[in-house]
């Protein structure tokens, strides 16, 4: 085992993989932020809120990246291990996808007028920081739920690495 996660396949499937699908992960959020706001209205639009609340797209977007990163990472370093379910870990995926509905649902009052819901698009707009704050606050429980769970079945490298770090292993 020892030899299996310090070899080729841990580098491929324990640093690259989590690495590429949780960039992956953060564009395509930043992306569906981008189409609801074009879409719904003009990409000048999404210019003018995109510069109004980068910081806050910002957080949510790195948070769920590292998120899903991190899920990919357990995820693999569980076949590798082949040692324990994934019961635990496939539980914080829960708390990612909240993330993303609470990340993205304030963008509804965007096209809810043109469905007919203009009272639950004020709602919205007006909620719309609180909304952005809970994304954020999900994406900080979903990593500190997963990083508890890397830490409690020993799911990182002992000798070197971030990760070993950021469990205080």
């Amino acid at each position: 085992m020892k030899d299996l996660i310090h070899s080729k396949t841990y580098k491929k499937n324990l640093v690259r993989k989590p690495l590429l699908i949780g960039v992956l992960a953060g564009f395509a959020l930043f992306m569906l932020y981008f189409l609801i706001l074009t879409l719904a209205n003009s990409f000048q639009h999404f210019i003018e809120e995109f510069v109004k609340m980068w910081y806050w797209i910002s957080l949510l977007v790195i948070g769920f990246g590292f998120q899903v990163s991190l899920y990919v990472y357990t995820k693999e370093f569980i076949k590798i291990k082949n040692k324990i379910g994934t019961g635990n870990i496939v539980a914080s995926s829960g708390i990612s996808t909240g993330s993303m509905v609470a990340c993205c649902a304030h963008h509804l009052s965007d096209i809810l007028p043109i469905m007919g819901l203009s009272v639950f698009a004020v709602f919205l707009d007006k909620y719309q920081l609180l909304f952005i704050i809970i994304g954020i606050l999900s994406n900080f429980i979903g990593i500190s739920w997963t990083l508890r769970n890397i830490q409690k079945h020993n799911l990182y490298r002992k000798d070197k690495g971030i990760l070993r770090k950021l469990v205080g292993g």
